[in-house]
């Protein structure tokens, strides 16, 4: 193992900031997108000749419905190839810049049907403008779908909330049982090396030096509707607040080119994946643009970046400012989770994780080449204790490479039992208080039984710690 603490080395990273730096490019591109959703003043050539288009339409086609009308412009575009598409507002009757209650049901459940019953095998534009929803879109055995988001996802806390047969809130968008998707922006193809997800332009970059500029899709969850007031927000919700994305068992699925903002709980929830990819992505949950994790800003709990349990998953050229695990490999629910690569990775929040991990196994991660600015935790493996399973927890081949940490505020690593609260009371030992070592009597308890295996910290760079460079317990 190696490991460098409080070095003076050279290193060009240390002053890029570049979380911050993604940060503005991200707020840049919304209010990009604000100026732009002002409604069109139309000359009044265009005016006649929209006119002019209506009357030739009612002429041709008088017995057309309006319900044909978007048949019609669905069959039309499912039959253009790799470049037809459908419209969310032309063609399914979304309502952009409305957030009345109406309107938020209304685009739910027309974006929920088509999921549901027309989603097979064609490509969904949402164009650049800005839809309000309520969470709980729904779709399950979805096959061969592209969704491409232009413009901007808004979520909203509904007035009582939708729960599953989990008892847990609806998340935003829940996916079950589908494979070959895509989310993206539909703009980037053209620019992105060719579709080469091998590309050389980022030798010397520790993130991609183009992804941040182009124009990416918006998911905000508003996270502030469920945050609520600093500690009294949690104290009310505890962990009672929706997922932003969640997938289960989903094959072949790719989410690139899409900024996710303000998550009420987990970013991307994502269980028992098969060959999943994320890349050119961004993560935002926090209350402030501090380049800091204060108190405000952590009382924004359980804000997790990308959590995925399963099997071949490829992480790269992401960043992610959150306020709980950056990025956490987690227990699949139906067997282990193992050969996943996470590489390029931009965080700052509680790290980068493998768990918490329960009674199952998770095998061959990989960490590398990745740079954490300020962030509370680096490094972090954790187990819990497993309600359901008996069996202890294995956690084994895991390598974290050329990772760079500068100025992390709690600690740079932490190997041991997961320091977290699960309940009201915050420094609970769960089983390792968060309170732990700093208030008296609080209790960090190992997991009996569970292994870590072969793990390697090879290249691993703290400057600056402000607490404890690390911990193995």
């Amino acid at each position: 193992m190696t490991a460098y603490t409080n070095s003076n080395m050279s290193d060009d990273r240390l002053d890029q900031k570049p979380i911050a730096r993604d940060l503005a490019q991200s707020q840049s591109v919304i209010i990009q997108r604000q100026k732009s959703s002002y409604p069109t003043v139309f000359h009044r050539y265009t005016c006649t000749a929209l006119l002019l288009s209506i009357l030739f339409l009612l002429l041709t086609f008088p017995a057309a419905t309006f319900a044909d009308s978007i048949s019609t412009s669905i069959t039309t575009s499912n039959s253009g190839g790799d470049y037809g598409y459908i419209d969310f507002e032309t063609d399914v009757g979304g309502i952009p810049y409305n957030y009345s209650v109406a309107a938020l049901q209304h685009n739910s459940k027309a974006l929920g049907n088509f999921l549901q019953q027309d989603a097979n095998d064609t490509t969904l534009l949402l164009p650049d403008k800005t839809f309000h929803f309520h969470p709980g879109i729904y779709g399950q055995y979805i096959h061969n779908f592209k969704f491409l988001i232009n413009g901007t996802m808004r979520f909203h806390r509904p007035a009582v909330t939708l729960t599953n047969h989990y008892d847990r809130p609806e998340p935003g968008i829940l996916l079950d049982d589908s494979r070959d998707i895509l989310i993206s922006s539909p703009e980037p193809y053209e620019y992105d090396d060719n579709g080469d997800d091998n590309d050389n332009d980022n030798v010397n970059e520790i993130i991609d030096s183009d992804y941040g500029r182009h124009k990416r899709g918006i998911v905000d969850g508003h996270g502030a509707d469920y945050w609520g007031i600093p500690g009294i927000g949690y104290l009310q919700l505890v962990e009672f607040r929706p997922d932003l994305l969640v997938m289960n068992r989903t094959s072949n699925a790719l989410i690139e080119y899409i900024i996710f903002r303000d998550s009420g709980l987990y970013t991307l929830h994502l269980h028992d994946m098969d060959n999943l990819k994320i890349r050119y992505t961004s993560i935002v949950a926090r209350r402030t643009t501090d380049t800091s994790h204060g108190g405000y800003d952590l009382s924004a709990f359980n804000t997790d970046g990308i959590d995925v349990s399963g099997n071949n998953v490829h992480v790269h050229d992401v960043d992610i400012w959150n306020q709980d695990d950056c990025i956490a490999v987690k227990d699949a629910p139906s067997g282990i989770s193992q050969n996943m690569l996470f590489e390029r990775v931009n965080a700052s929040g509680l790290g980068l994780t493998v768990g918490s991990i329960g009674g199952t196994a998770v095998k061959n991660i990989t960490f590398r080449d990745s740079f954490l600015y300020r962030t509370s935790k680096g490094i972090y493996m954790k187990f819990r204790i497993d309600e359901w399973r008996e069996t202890p927890g294995l956690v084994e081949d895991v390598m974290y490479e050329n990772i760079t940490m500068v100025e992390p505020e709690w600690w740079g690593v932490w190997i041991g039992p997961a320091q977290q609260s699960i309940s009201g009371n915050i420094c609970h030992p769960s089983p390792c208080s968060m309170c732990w070592p700093n208030i008296p009597f609080t209790e960090c308890n190992g997991m009996k039984g569970s292994q870590y295996k072969n793990i390697t910290l090879k290249d691993v760079y703290i400057h600056r710690p402000l607490g404890s460079p690390g911990v193995i317990l």
